[in-house]
């Protein structure tokens, strides 16, 4: 497993917004695509990539870092800051951002159905999931802070905000010229 994390954190910089741009468009095709012939098949592979991503990230921000120093950074842009004199500072928000992406894919899909045809409902639930992206980022940073696992940072925070929002667009490219039906909203 830890192979597969240093293979995808040496992925060379300028790739990482294409590949992430690749993945949301292929995501966003397959699940319309396979709402088609199978609503709840959609459910059930995003229950599980849900799964697989939220494992992921806690093993990559929580339980494979070894205890060190607390360091607590709230000022954000502080790693543009520091970039400028340390290029892996870009790698490092890039791989932030990268880290949420499958949050962003697949939460939005187990959240509602499909088939819920209100923009306003598929809006609730993007702003629902952003906000749960949030909240577990900064319970992560918390945790690494308390448990001195890694810098807590404003900028993780905003970084995996932003792959969230990506992710999300995967979920809302799907009912682009979709017709849509009056329907009471779950969320």
């Amino acid at each position: 497993m830890s192979q597969l994390f240093w293979y995808i954190y040496r992925i060379p910089v300028p790739l990482v917004l294409p590949i992430i741009a690749v993945v949301v468009l292929i995501w966003g095709m397959a699940m319309r695509l396979l709402a088609r012939r199978s609503p709840k098949a959609v459910g059930i592979i995003n229950c599980i990539a849900l799964t697989a991503a939220l494992g992921g990230i806690l093993y990559i921000t929580v339980f494979r870092n070894d205890p060190g120093k607390q360091e607590l950074i709230l000022q954000p842009f502080q790693s543009f800051i520091e970039a400028k004199q340390q290029k892996e500072m870009y790698r490092e928000l890039l791989m932030n951002v990268l880290l949420f992406v499958p949050l962003g894919l697949s939460l939005p899909f187990v959240l509602t159905r499909t088939e819920d045809g209100a923009w306003r409902c598929r809006i609730r639930c993007a702003v629902l999931t952003v906000l749960i992206a949030v909240a577990l980022s900064v319970a992560i940073e918390a945790v690494q802070y308390r448990f001195a696992l890694g810098r807590c940072e404003t900028d993780d925070v905003l970084s995996n905000t932003l792959g969230t929002f990506f992710g999300i667009c995967a979920y809302l490219l799907q009912f682009i010229g979709k017709k849509t039906k009056k329907q009471n909203c779950p969320i």
